[in-house]
C-alpha cells in the first residue's frame, strides 16, 4: 500500500503515519529534519536545503523520488498536495494505462481543536486546502477525508 497523507499543521498526519509505521509501513516526511516538530529516528525526512517551490523545489523532489518508489510506504506533510500537483503536471490523467502515484490519499481538513497555531500555520492550512481543491477531482476514487 502506498499512502499519501495531506493536511495542515497539527491535524494528525504524523500520528496516523506513526500508526502505519507500527505495522511496518515506512514513513517519509515532507519536512526536512531541521523543521520537523518531533524528530523520530525511524522516519525518512526531506533532504535539507531544497527550495520551498519551483522546478527544483521540495514538491518536485518528492514527486520524482518518493512517489516513484515501490510500496509499501507512507508520505506525509502539508507539501504533499503540491507534490501531487507536480506529479499531475507530468502524468496527465486519462491516458490509457496511467498509474497513480499512490493507492490511497488521506486528507485531514482541520487542525485539532486543542492545537495552538501560529498565524503562519493558519495561512499554510489555507494554502494546502487551495492546492488540494484544485487537484482532488483526479483522485476521488482513492481519497478519504477526515
Amino acid at each position: 500500500m502506498r499512502t499519501i497523507i495531506i493536511g495542515p499543521c497539527r491535524s494528525g498526519k504524523s500520528s496516523l503515519a506513526r500508526e502505519l509505521r507500527s505495522v511496518g509501513i515506512p514513513t517519509f516526511c515532507g519536512d526536512p529534519k531541521s523543521e520537523a516538530k518531533d524528530v523520530e529516528d525511524d522516519v525518512t525526512y526531506l533532504p535539507e536545503g531544497l527550495p520551498i517551490s519551483g522546478k527544483d523545489g521540495a514538491a518536485q523532489w518528492i514527486a520524482d523520488n518518493w512517489f516513484t518508489m515501490p510500496g509499501p510506504w507512507c508520505c506525509e506533510s502539508w507539501v504533499m498536495a503540491r507534490a501531487l500537483r507536480r506529479w499531475l503536471a507530468e502524468h496527465p490523467q486519462g491516458c490509457p494505462g496511467e498509474v497513480l502515484p499512490c493507492d490511497e490519499i488521506i486528507v485531514f481538513t482541520k487542525q485539532h481543536a486543542h492545537a495552538v497555531t501560529k498565524p503562519g500555520q493558519i495561512t499554510q492550512a489555507k494554502a494546502v486546502a487551495t492546492v488540494w481543491n484544485t487537484i482532488k477531482h483526479h483522485f476521488t476514487d482513492i481519497t478519504e477525508t477526515r
